[in-house]
């Protein structure tokens, strides 16, 4: 039966869920593995260890802050060095960067699945340093825990919240250095006690969505990227270009902190051409128009910025394109790509946003295919297949120079 868009989101959101480690990921890696299969990929899954949800995570941040909020007033410079290391790894876990608390237990084992597809026979096979293109398509294919937090009269708010939290934690440290080099002042223990209730009234609020309602359903987050992945992946092949090298990756714990993205590119980044790698992250492309990533970040800002990203721009003023896809920013650094800015790998995320510049319905239980406008994943398709193919036709007059 050839590949459809419309079986695999009907088959993927037939699940209650798809929460990393559940009962429900098997069928679901069983599902998109048999997927690929049937598209004629060599198939691998990868295991790594996770914690199940960002949840736990969530506890051990809120937790040592408070834990060396509270221990200061017995061992003030154990617990200054303590609380320090704690702000460092909240501002890393936030920022996109690695943290060690993803390491923290409790553990659990989750999956990526992988499909690779051999290049076609071409011109070039044969010459040292042959210039194929890899190409790398993902999509997360996991669901996120309900949150209170992406409520839609909240979900803007979500970022503000997060930098006030950066800018207590920044205020904890000097409150703490002050209150030990002997500053008189009677009000610093009570100002002490009092971010110690709202760094534990954030953890409560941050989590107790799961704890009421579990996982949402997630059709659009992300049921449609890892649809216009495959379908990207299937319409690649049919062009049949010679030296191209094409990989899907459908990450689990993505919702955690990128986990399962993260033990991907720790695995296989030294594998990649050098200078000739390219990815196409998709992640919510349902229920708003196509949206480029151009920035993420927290408080840290990330800049999209390749020569991928340069051939997508080209795009924006071709037909069909035109006024249909523009570049957005994300106000958070929550997207598998964060780890190839990081790195410095060309890489480029698809997503769709509504005219507020929200995706609505995530981590929510609305977010369900029945009330999912799926009119992006087309396009978002197209869109992935007519910039690989000019940064396709980059390396082949390279090549032809050669």
């Amino acid at each position: 039966m050839p590949f459809s868009t419309e079986n695999l989101l009907r088959d993927l959101c037939r699940l209650p869920h798809r929460g990393a480690s559940t009962r429900y990921e098997t069928p679901a890696v069983e599902l998109l593995s048999k997927t690929l299969t049937g598209l004629r990929a060599e198939v691998e899954t990868q295991s790594f260890p996770t914690p199940k949800t960002y949840v736990s995570l969530i506890y051990w941040l809120t937790g040592g802050l408070s834990l060396g909020l509270l221990a200061f007033g017995w061992w003030p410079v154990p617990a200054l060095l303590w609380t320090g290391i704690w702000v460092v790894f909240s501002w890393l876990y936030y920022n996109g960067r690695y943290s060690p608390v993803i390491h923290f237990p409790p553990l659990v084992t989750s999956r990526n699945v992988i499909g690779r597809w051999k290049p076609f026979q071409g011109p070039w096979e044969g010459r040292p340093e042959a210039p194929a293109l890899k190409v790398i398509l993902m999509a997360h294919y996991d669901t996120a825990p309900i949150s209170l937090f992406y409520q839609t009269n909240r979900v803007r708010r979500y970022h503000w919240v997060l930098l006030l939290n950066f800018s207590l934690m920044v205020c904890t440290i000097g409150l703490m250095i002050l209150e030990y080099a002997g500053f008189a002042s009677s009000g610093l223990p009570l100002i002490r006690y009092g971010l110690v209730a709202y760094f534990l009234f954030f953890g409560l609020l941050a989590t107790i969505g799961y704890w009421l309602y579990g996982y949402s359903n997630g059709a659009s987050d992300n049921a449609t990227g890892v649809a216009a992945a495959l379908a990207t992946a299937g319409n690649l092949r049919s062009l049949g270009l010679p030296g191209l090298e094409l990989e899907v990756v459908l990450t689990g714990a993505r919702e955690v902190g990128m986990v399962g993205s993260l033990a991907y590119i720790e695995k296989y980044r030294r594998t990649w051409p050098e200078g000739r790698t390219a990815v196409i992250n998709f992640d919510t492309l349902g229920n708003g128009a196509l949206r480029i990533i151009k920035h993420t970040g927290t408080v840290e800002v990330m800049e999209y910025s390749s020569e991928l990203m340069a051939h997508a721009e080209s795009l924006l003023e071709e037909i069909p394109f035109r006024k249909q896809v523009l570049p957005a920013r994300r106000p958070t650094a929550d997207l598998d790509s964060t780890w190839f800015v990081r790195k410095k790998i060309p890489v480029m995320t698809l997503t769709a946003l509504d005219e507020n510049g929200r995706m609505p319905h995530v981590h929510q239980p609305e977010d369900k295919l029945v009330l999912t406008d799926l009119s992006a994943v087309p396009l978002a398709v197209d869109f992935a297949v007519r910039c690989l193919l000019k940064q396709y036709q980059a390396y082949e007059v390279a090549a032809e120079r050669l």
